[in-house]
C-alpha cells in the first residue's frame, strides 16, 4: 500500500513514494497555477501523475505547488484532476508545506528553507506549523539566492557610482549577466526573472572566497536574514532554543556551503543542535509521508493537509 507526493515548482516536479523507496521516485515537467492557469496546471499534473501511476496505483497522493496557497485555487485544482480521470485520493497544499513535512515530521523544531526564495517554518509541542517569511522576490525571501545576487549587484553599483567600498563583484556580475557596462547591470536584472537571478549566486560565492569584502558582507548579510526568520519562527512555536532540532533545506542551502556554514554558526549561537540537512527530493518524501498520515487521518498530517497551505 503506497502513497505518492508530488513537489512541484514551475519548472521542475519531483515525485516520492511512502513507505520512502517502495517505488522509484522520478521528475517531470513544473508548472505554477498563479503563472499559468488553472487549466494547464492540471493538464501538466495530470501528465506528472502519469509516469508514477505506471508503477503503481497510490492509495492517496499529496501534490504540493508553489502558489497553492488560494483554496480556491487548490479546489480549482483537485476538480479539473478528478474531472480528468483522476480516481485515487488527492489533496493540493502548498510547496512550504510539503518542505515542513521534510523537515519536522519527527517532531519539534525548526526547518530554515533558502532557494530562489526563503522562508522558516517551526513546529510547536502541540504539532502546530508557524511560519516566517517566503513572501516572495518583492517584499521578503531573506537570504534567499535571488536576494544574495541583488545585494551583490547593489553593492557592485554603489562602486560604481563610489557610493560604497571597490568591490570584484562589479566585473565578475557585469560579465555573468552580459551587461554591457557596470552602470546597465540594474536594467538588465530587471527584466529577469528572479530564478534567473538566482542562478548567479556562484559567481559572489566564487568572488567571496577570493577574499573580497563586500562579497562577504552580502553573504553575511544573507545568513543574519535566514537566522531572523528562524528566530521569528521558532519565536512563533514558543520553543526553547536549547537543544531545539534545526534542518535546512534548498538549492542555496544544500549546495553553497559557504552560506550554509554561516547559518549553522548562527543557529548553534541561538542554542539549536548543529542542523542537518535534507536531501534535495526530501519535499517530495514530504509530500508522500502527508498522503500517508492524511489518508490514515493521522496527527499531525491530517491537520496539515487539511490546513492546505502555511
Amino acid at each position: 500500500m503506497s502513497y505518492l507526493g508530488l513537489d512541484v515548482g514551475g519548472t521542475n516536479c519531483r515525485f516520492a513514494w511512502w513507505p520512502e523507496g517502495s517505488h522509484a521516485g522520478g521528475e517531470a515537467r513544473g508548472v505554477q497555477p498563479v503563472v499559468h492557469g488553472v487549466d494547464a496546471t492540471v493538464a501538466a499534473l495530470r501528465e506528472a501523475l502519469a509516469a508514477p501511476a505506471r508503477l503503481a496505483t497510490p492509495k492517496a497522493a499529496v501534490l504540493a505547488l508553489a502558489g497553492a496557497g488560494d483554496p480556491a485555487i487548490r479546489a480549482a485544482i483537485t476538480n479539473g484532476l478528478r474531472a480528468a480521470g483522476v480516481a485515487f485520493p488527492i489533496a493540493v497544499v502548498g510547496d512550504v508545506l510539503a518542505a515542513a513535512a521534510a523537515g519536522l515530521q519527527s517532531g519539534p523544531g525548526v526547518l530554515v528553507w533558502s532557494g530562489t526564495g526563503s522562508f522558516a517554518v517551526a513546529r510547536g509541542s502541540d504539532g502546530a506549523l508557524h511560519r516566517a517569511g517566503g513572501r516572495g522576490w518583492l517584499l521578503g525571501d531573506q537570504g534567499s539566492g535571488y536576494d544574495l545576487v541583488r545585494r551583490a549587484a547593489a553593492g557592485a553599483l554603489l562602486a560604481t557610482d563610489d557610493l560604497g567600498p571597490p568591490t570584484a563583484l562589479t566585473a565578475a556580475l557585469t560579465t555573468a549577466f552580459g551587461a554591457s557596462s557596470p552602470q546597465r547591470l540594474g536594467a538588465v536584472l530587471q527584466q529577469l526573472a528572479p530564478g534567473a537571478v538566482a542562478a548567479k549566486l556562484g559567481v559572489v560565492v566564487d568572488v567571496a572566497a577570493a577574499g573580497d569584502a563586500v562579497a562577504n558582507e552580502v553573504l553575511a548579510a544573507g545568513a543574519d536574514g535566514l537566522a531572523m526568520l528562524a528566530a521569528a519562527a521558532v519565536r512563533a512555536a514558543g520553543l526553547p532554543w536549547r537543544d531545539l532540532d534545526a534542518a535546512t533545506g534548498g538549492g542555496v542551502l544544500s549546495f553553497t556551503p559557504a552560506v550554509a556554514d554561516l547559518l549553522r554558526q548562527r543557529l548553534v549561537a541561538f542554542g539549536a543542535r548543529p542542523p542537518r540537512t535534507i536531501a534535495p527530493n526530501a519535499a517530495a518524501v514530504g509530500a508522500a509521508w502527508l498522503a500517508h498520515g492524511w489518508h490514515r487521518r493521522e496527527q499531525p498530517a491530517h491537520d496539515w493537509v487539511e490546513r492546505g497551505s502555511l
